[in-house]
């Protein structure tokens, strides 16, 4: 856990990555809101099949929760990182419960490889994360 802490650590050294604020559930309901929007897209698009677009809408979805998350804790992230970062900490703090690897994933580069591989073995791309 401390690569975790000393990672948060230097996320907050600059306000272009991350910002330590009061929890905001406003922003954070905005965020709710753009995930349930590009999910309606990447249904739009897996029922048109196409794949490629659903993943990267759907990595969107997803992310616009996470950053809801962070607003709920009082974060507010610019680097994608910093997000998974302050995740990975509450999560270690027993404030979240999720789980560590698949949130973690999510600052993998191959991720999108992988997923695109398995994705060709199923119907809709999104339904990996679901």
């Amino acid at each position: 856990m401390p690569q975790i802490d000393e990672h948060l650590k230097w996320c907050l050294k600059d306000s272009k990555r991350l910002i330590k604020t009061k929890a905001d559930l406003d922003l954070a309901q905005k965020h709710i809101k753009k995930s349930e929007y590009n999910y309606s897209v990447v249904q739009t698009l897996e029922k048109l099949k196409i794949y490629g677009w659903a993943l990267n809408v759907g990595f969107y979805a997803i992310y616009h929760c996470f950053l809801a998350i962070l607003a709920k804790y009082g974060y507010e992230s610019k680097n994608q990182a910093c997000t998974i970062t302050v995740l990975l900490a509450l999560i270690n703090e027993k404030k979240l419960d999720l789980d560590k690897d698949l949130v973690a994933q999510f600052d993998n580069l191959d991720i999108e490889k992988n997923i695109t591989n398995n994705c060709k073995r199923k119907q809709g791309a999104f339904h990996l994360w679901c």
